[in-house]
């Protein structure tokens, strides 16, 4: 077959060309009333929200994690260099600054390459026909939409400015693996390398070679991928480059010098999800915790805010105790394969929690010990919470219990001590020195429930509470979180705050939506009495019963308590100044494995090494005064009751004070009834 002739081919396109703008323009006329119909004679044009990542800052406004199902932030123009602004003008929409939102010629011109090349292909839309397609219709490729794009783009060019026109396209259009908007490009495609990984850049110092190939992708982000074809990303490349001569942007010598620049060579990972321990439980906590239905009332809807809505999050996370928790943890932890530890740091005071440490690494297992139900043994770090029950039913300090074992409670069973104390004590020497039979007594007296109840008002939150004789010896489960709450309501004078992870949230327009400070109050769980008599107890038990270990210096007031669970497969400690509430666990990650010692050795000397530095530099307070409520007259206890009428106390008493007790040391229980007992 003859080829045609240059003169023939010209004629073609001229006319067939024209054939065709004319019929878009006839199109384009009987669209108006289309167009005018569906619109109901509305003039106003809204575009569609964007969706957005949301951003988790620590205390100090440091980025901690992006969140989102994809990766967008926006951005005002002024915040986008103007060399990127040009290099995507210059490519996309060369009369942009000028034109009516449409520029007719190069319709004109797209049609007659459609007509030549025997291809369809959309072409010739102007960076406003691009945002409305994005933002107000459809991808459809038909010829009412088309009507409808450019209608839409001449009246949007008429009702804001080409400024915010450019600002709106910026932050819509996709540039390719998984970034929308420029400032979500530039940090994705040219990560520089740092001395802790990969760092994104700031989008200000963007170069020249970098604006042209982030322009030239537009077109064809995931064909013109530069880390899997770098020859056509060049090529797009060199087409910017030349575009932005042409139009005087830059110089030529420029356009040379940009192409030297090497292309993008660390490739990110495009998928936005949790990171580390914090950044899990924020995500967590916003989407299920219903403290948070401030963004939706259903958890589909907090879930869709969240991954969408463009928020600054602001957890409490406070770097520098995170670090110093970190830094206790490496210290001490003994390197025996599968053992780990746990910590939660509080502020008494809101309920913040300031530092987490979640367990073997988040890398290693996403598995949060910290936080995660229903947690681990706590061991006698539960007597914390039979003794506020019992102080709140009445009980005194002075009151004094046999601490004899074995002890045997009828259909309740029998559990024993793992210390040799035995004989009648205070129930402070009881408390001083973790006497398992001296609890037992002590929960029966109370109540079961009242323990019970007790636990869930200062912040066990679990359902798998048992009215059990070995529930005072932490046999069942618990959280170091919700132990650090507990130990937080006794130290903030008996009023609980529920552990709070997030502190402030900002939507993407500036509101702020949620404040911790002004929206979160407490809730007074045990007297302020009894938990200034309780404090009071419990600073024996680092002065001179089995926590020393955990003896602040500078003579700083602390109280706390030591938890060992059988076999020594689970060690903990709890403990609390009035700025600060700790509960650290320590144990094998993956099963109760024997080997982690007692509660007053590493948990007590982790606490320790931590809370010597956090509290460097604030005052030395002390407790409240635990005045009359905690000097009251004793009386004699038994598992039938405070006082029983009826009951006589040994005929041998000791005086009550302090006794003689020897470390303590792990024996198997008597009786089996739930679990192993505790020390």
């Amino acid at each position: 077959m003859a080829e045609k002739s240059p003169l023939r081919a010209l004629l073609t396109t001229i006319v067939v060309g024209g054939v065709v703008v004319g019929m878009f323009i006839a199109a384009l006329v009987m669209g108006t009333n289309i167009l005018f119909r569906a619109q109901d004679f509305d003039s106003s044009i809204t575009l569609r929200e964007l969706k957005q990542r949301s951003t988790v800052y620590d205390s100090n406004g440091n980025v901690i994690a992006v969140l989102g199902s994809l990766n967008r932030e926006e951005v005002r123009l002024n915040e986008v260099p103007e060399i990127l602004q040009q290099a995507v003008v210059a490519v996309e929409d060369q009369t942009f600054w000028n034109n009516s939102g449409v520029d007719f010629n190069a319709v004109a011109r797209a049609f007659a390459r459609n007509v030549t090349s025997g291809e369809i292909e959309e072409g010739g839309s102007t960076i406003t026909q691009q945002l409305v397609k994005n933002r107000i219709l459809t991808s459809e490729r038909d010829l009412n939409r088309k009507v409808r794009e450019v209608l839409l783009a001449m009246r949007l060019t008429d009702q804001i400015s080409k400024r915010k026109i450019l600002e709106q396209y910026l932050n819509t259009v996709y540039f390719g693996q998984g970034s929308y908007g420029v400032k979500a490009a530039v940090e994705r495609f040219f990560l520089q390398e740092g001395a802790f990984g990969p760092y994104p850049p700031r989008l200000e110092d963007v170069t020249i070679g970098q604006a042209a190939l982030l322009a030239g992708l537009i077109a064809n982000p995931e064909g013109d991928n530069p880390f899997t074809n770098p020859d056509r990303a060049r090529a797009r490349r060199t087409h910017a480059l030349d575009q932005m001569v042409d139009q005087e942007y830059i110089t030529r010598a420029e356009a040379d010098a940009a192409e030297q620049e090497p292309l993008p060579s660390i490739k990110p990972d495009v998928e936005l999800r949790p990171r580390n321990a914090w950044a899990e439980e924020v995500q967590d906590r916003l989407i299920n915790d219903p403290l948070y239905a401030v963004l939706g009332k259903t958890e589909a809807a907090r879930r869709a805010r969240v991954l969408t809505g463009g928020l600054k999050i602001t957890a409490t996370l406070d770097p520098t105790k995170q670090k110093l928790a970190d830094d206790a943890m490496n210290e001490i932890l003994p390197e025996k394969p599968g053992f780990t530890g746990a910590m939660i740091a509080m502020d008494p005071a809101t309920g913040e929690v300031k530092a987490m440490v979640a367990g073997p690494g988040f890398a290693a297992s996403q598995y949060n010990i910290a936080t995660t139900y229903p947690g681990r043994q706590s061991g006698s770090t539960w007597k914390v919470i039979t003794l506020a029950a019992a102080l709140e039913q009445g009980f005194s300090p002075k009151d004094t219990i046999s601490g004899s074992s074995p002890c045997e409670f009828g259909v309740f069973g029998k559990t024993q001590n793992a210390e040799r104390g035995t004989g009648r004590m205070t129930l402070r020497s009881a408390t001083t020195h973790s006497v398992n039979c001296a609890f037992a007594r002590l929960e029966l007296a109370t109540g079961l429930l009242n323990v019970i109840d007790t636990a869930k008002k200062m912040g066990i939150t679990q359902d798998t509470l048992k009215p059990i004789l070995t529930l005072t010896l932490g046999t069942i489960e618990t959280t170091p979180l919700e132990m650090a709450t507990v130990a937080s309501t006794i130290a903030n004078g008996g009023v609980r705050h529920d552990p709070l992870f997030v502190s402030k949230i900002v939507a993407a327009d500036g509101t702020v939506v949620f404040d911790a400070a002004k929206d979160v109050e407490g809730t007074r769980a045990i007297s302020a009495e009894a938990a200034a008599c309780e404090a009071d107890m419990l600073q024996g038990v680092i002065t001179s019963g089995t926590g020393t270990a955990a003896r602040l210096s500078n003579g700083r007031p602390v109280a706390g308590k030591t938890g060992t669970t059988d076999n020594k497969a689970d060690a903990n400690f709890v403990g609390f100044t009035p700025q600060l509430a700790v509960f650290i666990w320590h144990g094998n990650a993956l099963a109760q494995v024997p080997g982690a010692g007692f509660g007053g050795q590493i948990p007590a000397r982790i606490f320790k090494a931590f809370m010597e530095p956090a509290l460097f530099g604030q005052p030395l307070l002390d407790f409240p005064d635990p005045g009359p409520f905690c000097d009251r007259q004793g009386a004699y206890v038994t598992e039938e009751g405070r006082g029983v009428p009826g009951v006589a106390p040994p005929t041998t008493p000791t005086t009550g004070g302090p006794i003689i007790i020897l470390p303590e040391v792990t024996v198997p229980p008597v009786v089996d009834t739930t679990g192993p007992t505790t020390p």
